[in-house]
């Protein structure tokens, strides 16, 4: 039984993932929070550390006897201009080099890195992006995400360190015990919730997985034998963002009061869709849950926390 560390295992991939791998193996979890989401128990310890200031990797991996590491933790999110690019420095990419030296120095069998495809690819051009292309990311925040990339390619080059890149298309879902929201779907989910109106930033096209089949492919990493080091993980299919306001309407049974248009911002790229052959071909893995499926479970499951957001204001 292999023991596994999840980097942001609070979050919300992080946290659907250390459901899944919990059922096969043991998993240590760290985040950012005092309590875990996931109840501590023989198979599952939890770490409450500052990704930013942590200087005892090497301790934490020889002290639970890691073998593979899942690196899930990111600070930022897409932001317009460049205001922000020292503090994700700072904050992703120092840190990092310290986790990944550490687990060269702890002989860690490998690393899964969570990639971002929705930015480190740029602009979408003409067909589905695939594993080869060259990257020309538009936001700081997928330039981050391409130099941790380059960084494991530099490692397991130097260093022998086993390193796999999934690239995530637009993961959507609801996270496992709380009302937070990942994505725009949740977001909408939730201002329809309220009655609110809602402002969409251009008409864009995105390649939206849910968080179900998502947390399936990262998985099977763990046991990949073959020769591929970087995956695309998504539907392969692009969606308009004014149809994904119309699923979440038939899934929620009501309309939003107003929806107001606004151009794109300059951080987001017009359209994003991936190739999602190899893993397909090298996983065996395949999304399972359509796009309104995953609407409307993620529509359930958001009404159910809900409910119980209410209950616990009326107390």
């Amino acid at each position: 039984m292999k023991t596994i560390l999840v980097l942001g295992a609070n979050g919300f991939i992080g946290s659907h993932l250390v459901s899944q791998l919990l059922v096969s193996h043991r998993v240590v979890g760290y985040g950012s929070r005092p309590t875990s989401v996931q109840p501590e128990s023989e198979q599952y310890h939890y770490i409450y550390g500052d990704f930013l200031r942590e200087q005892n990797f090497e301790q934490i991996l020889r002290t639970h006897q890691i073998t593979d590491v899942y690196h899930l933790i990111s600070t930022t999110t897409p932001k317009i201009g460049t205001a922000h690019a020292e503090r994700e420095l700072q904050e992703n990419l120092l840190p990092t080099i310290r986790l990944l030296e550490a687990a060269v120095a702890c002989g860690i069998k490998r690393i899964i890195f969570p990639s971002s495809g929705g930015t480190v690819y740029g602009e979408y051009r003409g067909r589905p992006h695939r594993e080869e292309d060259a990257l020309l990311p538009t936001c700081s925040y997928g330039v981050q995400k391409m130099t941790v990339e380059a960084y494991l390619r530099l490692y397991a080059q130097l260093h022998g360190l086993d390193a796999i890149i999934a690239r995530i298309g637009n993961p959507y879902g609801c996270c496992m015990q709380e009302f937070r929201a990942q994505g725009v779907i949740p977001v909408l989910i939730r201002a329809l919730k309220k009655g609110r109106k809602i402002t969409l930033y251009g008409d864009t096209v995105r390649d939206y997985v849910f968080i179900g089949d998502v947390t399936d492919a990262l998985v099977r990493l763990l046991d990949y034998t073959g020769n591929q080091r970087i995956f695309n993980i998504a539907s392969g299919q692009g969606t308009r963002l004014y149809e994904v306001v119309k699923l979440v309407e038939a899934a929620a049974g009501k309309t939003f009061p107003t929806v107001e248009m606004e151009e794109i911002r300059s951080c987001d790229v017009a359209e994003s869709i991936l190739d999602i052959s190899r893993a397909e071909q090298e996983l065996g893995w395949a999304p399972q849950v359509s796009l309104p499926w995953g609407i409307e479970l993620t529509c359930q499951r958001m009404t159910q926390l809900f409910r119980q957001e209410e209950m616990e204001e009326k107390i």
